[in-house]
């Protein structure tokens, strides 16, 4: 893997990370959870794109481009993975967002910078990357707070480890996705 999709990937798990933070720390300033959700979207639409940009490849106006396809693509993939979740609030939910919402992202981002990758193909990539993120970083929110299958026993007041825990999922998620898209680049450069 070369230096600026390393780069890229670090950077946008960056902005994951601060996403997540906005859970983290700042969920009870919002009136409702969909409020709190859209405070963490915000973050992935302002500064997911300029992340990602040393691996688009793109120069000069295109790099503007590039940065406002992400964030509506991303917009896409947000709403529908929200509207999923707050019907159908389980596994199933998240499931049925996150393959609705990448397949939106994959033909929103796909159709603004005319790259031909079959569908099939970048949502595949994506929701496999995504997912692998997602629920590593469940696993690991679940465990930092003494529950599930790797439990752990952390000697830390309750905030520090729902904080921990938090970010945990932000950092997985963020390596997942960021890695997914880097993925749908590399894919759309070689079509």
């Amino acid at each position: 893997m070369k230096f600026r999709s390393i780069l890229s990937i670090a950077l946008f798990t960056s902005v994951a990370l601060l996403g997540y933070a906005v859970w983290a720390f700042g969920s009870s300033l919002f009136s409702s959870e969909p409020a709190m959700y859209a405070g963490c979207a915000l973050v992935f639409l302002g500064l997911g794109g300029p992340a990602l940009l040393p691996d688009s490849g793109d120069t000069g106006g295109r790099k503007i481009r590039f940065c406002l396809s992400f964030s509506l693509a991303f917009l896409v993939y947000a709403l529908l993975w929200s509207m999923s979740w707050f019907s159908l609030p389980a596994t199933f939910g998240e499931i049925i967002g996150s393959s609705s919402g990448l397949a939106g992202f994959a033909l929103v981002y796909r159709g603004m910078m005319k790259h031909r990758v079959p569908i099939f193909t970048a949502t595949a990539t994506l929701f496999l990357w995504h997912s692998i993120g997602y629920y590593a970083g469940d696993f690991l929110y679940t465990a930092i707070q003494g529950r599930g299958p790797g439990a752990m026993s952390l000697d830390w007041e309750p905030t520090k480890i729902r904080h921990a825990a938090r970010l945990s999922w932000g950092l997985c998620y963020g390596v997942g996705l960021g890695l997914g898209v880097n993925r749908f680049l590399h894919l759309s450069r070689q079509s």
